[in-house]
């Protein structure tokens, strides 16, 4: 898409952080805005900055790990806006903790959010973008979803599925005039390491924290600094959207230790 003027987004992990950045880039672009999140009183703060600046913006409560939810937020954003054109499943949650301590309760948590939320946003989106064969979708992943750690193991899980995803989604609606890019940020100024305030009460015990990342989030890149590179993504429909060129170098070695791997086949097993 080139011309957003006019146009609709939906963001959702919209009431702070990087979906507060995407909702004001929208917005200073001439959208209507959808400002999307499980923490109402927040996207409520988000639509009411965006309307002060003489955007048209609505905040509803979403939870994204139900698709249900995702149903609601479409009804209303057709109801009010009149139907979709930029859609950025973004809203996500970390927690720390190493790959055998982590509870299946946190497995539960993040991967509803971080995957299932994804996953739900483009089951709900995008037939509706389809339909009038134009639209774009965006969906938050990381330089994590290329890059894993032992500290971070769930959540880098949810962001390699979210490319993987993402990339054969974007084949399948390339066709259909919807395009799809991957957002792959690196560290940015958010609450992400402020997770647990979201975690759903009486989910179970936790087998690590959020808190670790707190040194990562901090002094991050700016939200409205990625903003900006994501609009031009948009734009470009470019499938990859990152934001720190300083993991290039560690993306080629993952990916030329992948290649290495090859040597060992035997010659007789070349070929697909």
């Amino acid at each position: 898409m080139r011309e957003l003027k006019g146009r609709v987004a939906v963001v959702t992990g919209g009431g702070s952080g990087i979906g507060r950045g995407l909702c004001r880039g929208f917005a200073a672009e001439g959208m209507a805005v959808a400002v999307a999140d499980v923490d109402l009183a927040s996207a409520e703060e988000t639509a009411a900055g965006l309307r002060e600046s003489g955007a048209r913006a609505i905040a509803v409560h979403t939870d994204v790990s139900e698709r249900k939810s995702l149903e609601e937020l479409a009804a209303r954003v057709e109801a009010e806006l009149g139907g979709a054109h930029v859609v950025c499943n973004n809203a996500g949650v970390c927690i720390g903790g190493r790959p055998l301590e982590n509870t299946e309760a946190d497995w539960r948590w993040v991967v509803g959010v971080n995957l299932m939320g994804v996953v739900h946003g483009c089951h709900v989106f995008a037939p509706r973008l389809a339909a009038q064969r134009e639209g774009h979708i965006v969906n938050t992943a990381s330089v994590g979803g290329f890059l894993s750690g032992p500290d971070l193991d769930i959540y880098c899980t949810t962001k390699f599925a979210v490319v993987g995803f993402s990339e054969a989604l974007r084949a399948e609606l390339g066709p259909k005039g919807v395009g799809v890019s991957i957002l792959c940020p690196g560290p940015v100024a958010t609450q992400l390491s402020e997770s647990e305030r979201l975690r759903p009460r009486g989910l179970g015990p936790a087998g690590g924290t959020s808190g670790m990342l707190a040194p990562f989030t901090e002094g991050g890149m700016h939200p409205d600094e990625l903003a900006a590179l994501v609009l031009a993504g948009i734009r470009d429909d470019a499938e990859y959207v990152f934001t720190h060129a300083g993991f290039r170098a560690l993306l080629d070695q993952r990916f030329q230790r992948v290649l290495a791997a090859f040597d060992a086949v035997p010659a007789a097993k070349e070929g697909v």
